[in-house]
């Protein structure tokens, strides 16, 4: 009987611990614009285990918009969302209360790609008189090209407007010279059109850092979350680092969240990730990445005013999170 007894507490012990293991596991739930290889590092820290390493279960979820994603979050079905952070300080304006806790694409990598093989980086003027394709105002790569065009005073350059995803066959039709995508389209339209990549926005010095996509949320669930705000901040931090000591690895797990895409797309098209840094090597997001967004959004009058209260990067960049994460990952060494 008291083999019996000791038997019966040592299970009750075990099963307690497994309990007690799984219920510390917070769940989170992230909540993406699309599903996009700029994302990688959510991906990444989800297959490899990292979220659950910092103790939270994590729950993707598609949008289908930045601002979808960022309604998610401030409608209470996301307690993140991952998209352009100008959502942050727009909704700052209205007298909302966002905050940018981790990059996720930490440089402008949209990339110019057309006929002609000739380089455009450092010769712009080769666009005069030139149809370029870019999504229709006040999307993203129409502010790219239009600021371009403004800051280096480029003359005769025709904008024409196609909706996203339709920019390689207007360029392989003949509608236009050159088109502005991310990828995978930019490396679809090398390999699978003959195309050439003529420039990239990474490259230039003006534009880089940027703070292209990163990870969102409110002061609200910070202050009642503290543990799973900072554990999901490590598990990115985690991730981006990972991208780049594993390249290979990575593709791996960018193949199986895209898996109609060739694997020689998806293997060109996150090395061209990794080349231009979009990856964030570290995921504070700067002043001078912020400065950079702003810059681009207040041109698209996506925002009132920069600088202001209510889009400075005081105020909307928790960088409290990405600091502390950066230490924990790097008292962790090559582990």
């Amino acid at each position: 009987m008291k083999k019996f007894r000791l038997a019966t507490i040592s299970a009750a012990v075990c099963l307690a611990s497994l309990v007690s293991a799984h219920a510390a596991d917070t769940p989170v739930r992230i909540n993406q614009a699309f599903q996009s290889l700029l994302y990688l590092p959510l991906y990444v820290a989800q297959e490899q285990g990292f979220f659950k390493q910092q103790g939270v279960d994590v729950k993707i979820s598609t949008g289908g918009g930045g601002a979808q994603s960022w309604s998610a979050v401030i409608g209470g079905s996301a307690d993140f969302s991952i998209q352009d952070p100008v959502f942050v300080p727009k909704t700052r304006e209205n007298g909302g209360k966002g905050v940018v806790v981790a990059g996720v694409q930490n440089a402008p990598t949209i990339f110019i790609f057309g006929k002609e093989a000739a380089s455009l980086q450092d010769n712009l003027s080769l666009l005069a008189g030139k149809r370029v394709v870019t999504s229709p105002q006040p999307d993203t790569t129409w502010a790219f090209m239009s600021y371009l065009i403004k800051q280096n005073n480029l003359k005769d350059v025709k904008l024409v407007h196609v909706a996203i995803g339709n920019e390689i066959p207007a360029v392989a039709a003949g509608r236009a010279d050159y088109a502005l995508a991310a990828e995978p389209q930019v490396t679809m339209a090398e390999k699978q059109n003959g195309l050439h990549v003529a420039y990239s926005f990474s490259a230039a010095q003006s534009w880089y850092p940027f703070a292209f996509s990163s990870l969102t949320t409110t002061q609200q669930y910070i202050d009642k979350n503290p543990k799973a705000a900072q554990a999901v901040v490590t598990a990115f931090e985690q991730a981006s680092r990972f991208i780049y000591k594993h390249p290979a690895e990575s593709v791996t797990i960018a193949r199986k969240y895209f898996p109609a895409l060739p694997e020689e797309v998806v293997k060109t098209a996150v090395q061209r990730e990794i080349d231009a840094k979009g990856y964030p090597e570290n995921v504070l997001v700067s002043q001078k990445a912020w400065d950079n967004n702003m810059n681009i959004a207040l041109y698209a009058k996506n925002i009132k005013a920069y600088p202001s209260e209510a889009t400075s990067y005081q105020n909307n960049v928790n960088t409290a999170l990405a600091t502390k994460a950066k230490e924990a990952v790097d008292a962790m060494g090559d582990k």
